[in-house]
């Protein structure tokens, strides 16, 4: 390049200097874009499933505006994994299902972000307002603060839910249920 007048050079430089700017800046309008709830594409957030009428696994996937949409209902609750009586809300977990669908004697099994499972029973969400909380405080939850889907038992109004073997049923980063 030592042979190229200067104005030329300068040219040559100056326009990889703007390819890479504009690199950098559509790398950085992209990061922004996945960071802000929102500006990213809709993402599945909990996936259903239950067997259909011909045996074989139906399977519904959730996005956070999707369970947003459904009826939603406010648990105001303690437990061992918040730090004082907190207000979450979302649909409850009913409402995944068609009407009549889960039985008293069916199980339901949670699964985790983490693949960390724990089978309940079914009755836990026909007797109580088992809810599968998107909001905690009226804010969305990140995966760090437990979200976005977590498990939540109205323990305060049932006394009987305050055993202990209830708390292992508040599944935090529910990514799957599966009626069965």
């Amino acid at each position: 390049m030592g042979n190229l007048p200067r104005a030329v050079l300068g040219g040559i430089l100056s326009t990889r200097r703007e390819i890479g700017m504009t690199h950098v800046i559509r790398l950085l309008t992209l990061v922004l874009a996945l960071s802000v709830p929102g500006l990213a594409a809709a993402q599945v957030v909990l996936t259903a499933i239950h067997e259909g009428p011909d045996g074989a696994d139906v399977e519904t996937e959730y996005t956070f505006e999707e369970l947003s949409a459904l009826p939603q209902t406010e648990v105001t609750t303690d437990n061992d994994y918040v730090e004082e009586v907190t207000t979450f809300s979302g649909p409850r977990v009913t409402e995944l299902f068609e009407e009549g669908a889960i039985e008293a004697g069916d199980e339901l099994v949670l699964t985790a972000l983490n693949d960390y499972s724990v089978t309940v029973p079914a009755a836990d969400v026909l007797d109580y307002e088992v809810i599968l909380a998107i909001l905690m405080n009226g804010e969305r939850m990140s995966v760090r603060e437990k979200g976005p889907v977590w498990v939540i038992y109205p323990m305060d109004d049932n006394p009987e839910l305050q055993e202990a073997s209830y708390n292992d049923r508040l599944i935090w980063q529910l990514a799957k249920i599966r009626l069965q």
